[in-house]
């Protein structure tokens, strides 16, 4: 069942495994855990095999690792808390007090926070959900299929990269109290359903350190600009809007969003290399998208 699995299908099984093994070496009641991981796996392997056999099957495939991604997110929470007790969020806010001195407070302080740049902050935080997304499908409604292939496998190992910083350093970040944040974050509609959905959404909360929306922006922004010219005004500036709710919102520390910007230059350095090492043989180089011709 093995023999069809692309770069991406491997290193997602790879990292399964090694969660399944940090599962059952630390959790004290790991056997759910490891059926959804298990699950996970035989879902992989199975659409893999179905990526062949019709189109809607190569779709499903193709786009199976947005799914994986937010799943294995979610997964992480009581894993994390299991392999690693340690807490840094004491040792992150005093690293930005003595870094970057009062970056912090006027960062999150910006303008005084009115409530329509609150809101605005918001709005920009949830496009990063969508931007991989439009970038995908655009590649993918093209053609280009080396292309979308590179920049699945690059934002799903960036995406790897930061959960294991999360083991590393567990943080919360400088989350404010359920019952505080329409007082001390402030803002309107838009903000209240940014906080609604992130607590329905994202389980683990152990996502502090590094930032994973400045490095994933970041890559998206490195990916994009080079894939489409005509994206790059509007990419970057959501991208850098995207950077500065990450503080403004109170959701990570500065050394948060520098640990990120660093772990995105190390992944576009690292990413095509790694991706050639998992790649099969045949699949060097990749097929085009629905049948038709690739284009670069």
């Amino acid at each position: 069942m093995t023999g069809g699995l692309d770069a991406t299908d491997r290193l997602t099984l790879g990292f399964l495994a090694a969660l399944a093994l940090a599962t059952a070496a630390t959790h004290p009641q790991p056997l759910e855990l490891l059926a959804a991981l298990a699950a996970l796996a035989l879902a992989i392997l199975l659409i893999t095999r179905l990526r062949s056999r019709s189109r809607l099957g190569r779709l499903a495939h193709d786009f199976l690792p947005v799914a994986n991604v937010i799943l294995i997110f979610n997964l992480l929470g009581p894993i994390i808390a299991a392999a690693n007790p340690l807490r840094f969020d004491a040792a992150f806010a005093s690293l930005d007090r003595e870094l970057f001195g009062e970056l912090p407070a006027g960062w999150f302080g910006a303008l005084g926070r009115p409530v329509w740049l609150v809101d605005a902050a918001a709005v920009v935080y949830a496009s990063y959900y969508a931007i991989p997304i439009a970038m995908g499908v655009a590649l993918y409604r093209a053609g280009r299929r080396a292309d979308f292939e590179r920049m699945v496998f690059t934002v799903t190992a960036t995406f790897f990269a930061s959960f294991l910083g999360y083991f590393a350093a567990p943080a919360l970040g400088p989350r404010v109290a359920l019952g505080d944040e329409a007082r001390e974050i402030g803002g309107g509609a838009a903000s209240g359903l940014l906080r609604a959905f992130l607590h329905a959404a994202e389980w683990n909360e152990l996502d502090a350190f590094p930032s994973g929306h400045t490095a994933l922006s970041l890559v998206f922004l490195a990916i994009g600009w080079r894939l489409f010219p005509r994206w790059r005004i509007p990419l970057a500036l959501l991208v850098a809007g995207i950077v500065f709710s990450t503080v403004y919102l109170s959701l990570h520390y500065v050394i948060d969003v520098a640990a990120g910007a660093l772990l995105a230059a190390a992944m576009l350095a690292a990413a095509p290399a790694l991706q050639r090492a998992l790649s099969p043989r045949d699949r060097l180089a990749p097929s085009p998208v629905c049948g038709e011709d690739a284009r670069s």
